[in-house]
C-alpha cells in the first residue's frame, strides 16, 4: 500500500506542477493584456517590466492553485481509469477512497500553501506591484490622456481631449473642468486648439490653449442657483499649469497602498474593519445630529395646513401674510433636508461598500484555499468516471468547470460588494454550490456508478 501511495503521489505532483505553471502563465497573460496600454510606449527597461510581472504573478497563485488541482487530479485518475489500473486496484481490494486518501492529504497541504500565499505573500506582492504600476502609469501623465476620454487623475480636475496629434502635443477641442471648489461643474475652460507638454524637471504639466472660453459660475449664495452670477471670458491664448508633484511616489508616503484591502493580512483586515465600523457609526450620529439640529420649523409647523400649500416653490414667494417668511424658511429647510438625505444616503453606502470590500477580502483568503480541496473532490472522481487521461478531454472538462466556478464566484463577490448578498454568502456562493456536486461525484465514483456510460443512458431512454 505504501508503494501505491508513493506511486499515486508521484503521478499527482508532476501534473500538478505542470498545470500550475500553465495556469499561472495564462492568468499572467490575461493580466498583461489588461495593462498593456500602460506599459507600451513608456521606454521601460526590462528589469522594471520583469519586476512588475514577478510581483503580479505572486498575486495569482491562490487563483492558479485550484485550477491546477482540478486539472491534475482529473488527469491522474483519468489515466488510471484509461489503463485499467483502477480496476486492478479494486481487484486487489483497494477501493477508490483508499486510493484518493494520500492525494487528499497532499491537497490539504496545497490548501495550506494557498492560504499562506493569500494571507502573507499576496498582500506584500500586491503592494509592491501596485507601487511599480503607479510609477509606470504616472511616468508620463500626458501619454495617458487619450482622445475622447475623461482623464481624472489630476486631483480636482477632469480633462477631455477631442483629438490629439501623433506627436502627443498638438491638441484640438480641449475641455478642462475645474472641481477644486467641490461645487460641481461651475468652472469650465474650452478651447479649439492647444498644446500639451511637461516641464523639463517633470514637475508640471503645461497646457497652452488658443481660441477658447472660460465659463464660471459664482457660488457665494448656496440657497438658489438663480442668485449665482454667470461669467464667460474669451481668450486668444491661455496657459494652464498643473502640479505633478502628487505623481512623484518618492514625495508621497511609501505606505500609500498599505491600507488597501488586498494588501492586508487577516489580522490587519480585522483592525481595519473595526475602524470602518466605528467611523461609519460616528458618521451616522453626525448625520442624525445635523438633521435634528435644523428641523425646528418642521417640528413647529408640520401640522399647519398652510405649509402644505407651499409645496409648489413659486407659491412660497407670493404669500401675503406676515408669517410667510417663517413658512418659506420651513419649506426650504424641508427641501434642503430632503436633498441632503440623498447625499447622506450615498455617504453611508460608501462606508458600507468599503466595509464589504474588506469583508470580501477576509473571506476570500479562506474560500480560495478550500477551493483546492473542493475541486479535487470534483476532478478525482470525474477522472475515474470519464477514464480519459492526457491533456485532451481532462483539459476541456476542467477548464469548463473552472470557468463555471470562477463566474459564480465573481457574481457572488460583486453582489456582496453591492450589499445584495451578505458578505459570507457572496464569497462562499461558488464553494457551497460545487461542494454538493463534488460529494455526489465521489459517491458515484466509489460505488462504480455508470454515470457517463453512453450505453447505460441509451438503454435507460429506450425503456
Amino acid at each position: 500500500m505504501k508503494k501505491l501511495n508513493v506511486l499515486l503521489l508521484k503521478s499527482f505532483i508532476g501534473p500538478l506542477l505542470l498545470t500550475f505553471f500553465i495556469a499561472l502563465f495564462i492568468l499572467l497573460l490575461q493580466f498583461l493584456w489588461k495593462y498593456v496600454d500602460d506599459l507600451v510606449g513608456k521606454g521601460l527597461d526590462l528589469g522594471t517590466i520583469a519586476q512588475f510581472m514577478f510581483y503580479a504573478s505572486w498575486t495569482m497563485v491562490p487563483m492558479a492553485l485550484p485550477l491546477a488541482v482540478l486539472l491534475s487530479s482529473l488527469m491522474v485518475f483519468g489515466n488510471l481509469g484509461e489503463h485499467y489500473e483502477l480496476v486492478a486496484m479494486k481487484a486487489a481490494g483497494i477501493s477508490l477512497r483508499k486510493a484518493m486518501r494520500p492525494l487528499v492529504i497532499a491537497c490539504v497541504l496545497v490548501c495550506g500553501i494557498a492560504f499562506y500565499f493569500a494571507n502573507y505573500a499576496v498582500p506584500n506582492a500586491y503592494k509592491n506591484y501596485r507601487k511599480i504600476y503607479y510609477e509606470i502609469r504616472t511616468k508620463k501623465p500626458a501619454i495617458n490622456i487619450r482622445e475622447g476620454e475623461y482623464y481624472n487623475k489630476l486631483e480636482g480636475y477632469v480633462i477631455r481631449l477631442g483629438q490629439k496629434e501623433e506627436d502627443g502635443h498638438v491638441l484640438k477641442d480641449v475641455q478642462i473642468y475645474d472641481h477644486t471648489d467641490k461645487q460641481g461643474n461651475v468652472r469650465v475652460t474650452m478651447s479649439k486648439t492647444g498644446s500639451m507638454e511637461i516641464s523639463k524637471d517633470e514637475r508640471y504639466l503645461i497646457f497652452n490653449l488658443q481660441d477658447g472660453y472660460t465659463y464660471s459660475e459664482e457660488t457665494q449664495d448656496p440657497q438658489t442657483r438663480e442668485a449665482r452670477p454667470f461669467t464667460r471670458i474669451k481668450f486668444k491664448k491661455q496657459c494652464l499649469v498643473f502640479d505633478l508633484s502628487e505623481f512623484d511616489l518618492s514625495q508621497n508616503e511609501e505606505g500609500m497602498f498599505d491600507k488597501h484591502h488586498k494588501g492586508l493580512t487577516i489580522a490587519q483586515l480585522n483592525v481595519e474593519m473595526d475602524t470602518i465600523k466605528l467611523g461609519e457609526q460616528q458618521r451616522i450620529e453626525e448625520i442624525v445630529n445635523s438633521i435634528t439640529g435644523r428641523d425646528h420649523y418642521l417640528r413647529t409647523y408640520a401640522s399647519n395646513d398652510s405649509l402644505m400649500a407651499l409645496i409648489p416653490a413659486k407659491n412660497a414667494y407670493t404669500l401675503p401674510n406676515a408669517d410667510s417668511t417663517v413658512y418659506k424658511s420651513a419649506f426650504y429647510t424641508a427641501s434642503n433636508t430632503f436633498a441632503d438625505m440623498e447625499y447622506y444616503k450615498a455617504d453611508v453606502l460608501t462606508w458600507q461598500e468599503k466595509l464589504n470590500a474588506y469583508g470580501v477580502e477576509w473571506h476570500k483568503k479562506f474560500s480560495l484555499s478550500l477551493a483546492c480541496l473542493i475541486l479535487f473532490f470534483i476532478g478525482a472522481p470525474l477522472g475515474a468516471i470519464i477514464r480519459k487521461g492526457g491533456l485532451g478531454m481532462p483539459v476541456v472538462v476542467s477548464v469548463l468547470l473552472f470557468i463555471a466556478y470562477h463566474v459564480i464566484n465573481v457574481i457572488g463577490e460583486k453582489s456582496a460588494l453591492k450589499g445584495e448578498f451578505l458578505v459570507w454568502e457572496g464569497v462562499w456562493l461558488a464553494p457551497l454550490i460545487f461542494l454538493p456536486f463534488g460529494i455526489f461525484l465521489t459517491l458515484k465514483a466509489t460505488s462504480d456508478s455508470p454515470l457517463l456510460d453512453a450505453d447505460v443512458w441509451r438503454k435507460h431512454f429506450k425503456k
